[in-house]
């Protein structure tokens, strides 16, 4: 429960602090890049107490399956692709992206990994939470990693609602592209898959990243389900 409540907390303050009137009023009140600093504080006060509850009630409540050998090679497989993909929307410009927002430099179409999603760093974050749903059975460890992949799907369809109704034609102009859900936009035929647009050095630099994190991930943060 006190998960659950931590999440509540920040995916709450996070959502509606970004709401197009609370949003506008800040902007108003502080400016855009007044609002973008007091908008990440109020991030990480939220979000670092949420790490905090969860590794300190780490593995609570019933254990809903035991992962067996496969389950966690499938995890450890699906993040290297969150790795990946956290990367890649990282080293693409988007039109969606706070940077665009304060230059007006949008970027004029879709490129690599926004091919497949318009929002990659959204679809790492799920992925990332999938990884470890897989790995912890407990119930204290779904309500926290399941957390991301609800909070990614939720903020990437508040995003896009708040572009479609207040963003300029070019956001507007990149979702009708681009699609939410991966490989949408590919499947649709709106999109094709590009991979020689892929930063090559974003791709390099996840994979030794990975390989990193999961070299040190027991002694840090305990082995990957354990």
């Amino acid at each position: 429960m006190k998960i659950l409540i931590a999440w509540l907390l920040f995916a709450g303050t996070h959502i509606g602090g970004s709401s197009r009137p609370v949003r506008a009023r800040l902007i108003r009140a502080v400016g855009l890049q007044g609002f973008k600093g007091l908008y990440t504080l109020v991030a990480f006060a939220t979000f670092i107490p949420l790490c905090y509850v969860y590794f300190t009630n780490k593995h609570a409540g019933t254990a809903l399956f035991t992962p067996g050998a496969g389950l966690r090679l499938l995890a450890q497989a699906i993040m290297l692709l969150a790795f990946v993909v956290l990367a890649q929307g990282i080293a693409t410009p988007s039109p969606l992206s706070s940077q665009a927002e304060m230059t007006g430099a949008f970027p004029d179409r879709a490129r690599g990994i926004q091919r497949v999603t318009r929002h990659p760093q959204n679809l790492g974050f799920a992925l990332f939470g999938l990884a470890h749903c897989a790995a912890n059975p407990n119930v204290g460890d779904w309500i926290f990693f399941g957390g991301f992949v609800v909070y990614a799907l939720v903020s990437a369809v508040h995003q896009d609602r708040r572009g479609r109704a207040t963003g300029p034609d070019a956001v507007r102009q990149f979702q009708d592209q681009t699609s939410l859900l991966p490989f949408g936009a590919i499947l649709s035929g709106w999109q094709r898959l590009a991979l020689r647009e892929f930063n090559q050095i974003a791709l390099w630099v996840s994979v030794a990243l990975f390989v990193v994190v999961r070299a040190f991930h027991g002694r840090i943060f305990g082995g990957f389900g354990d």
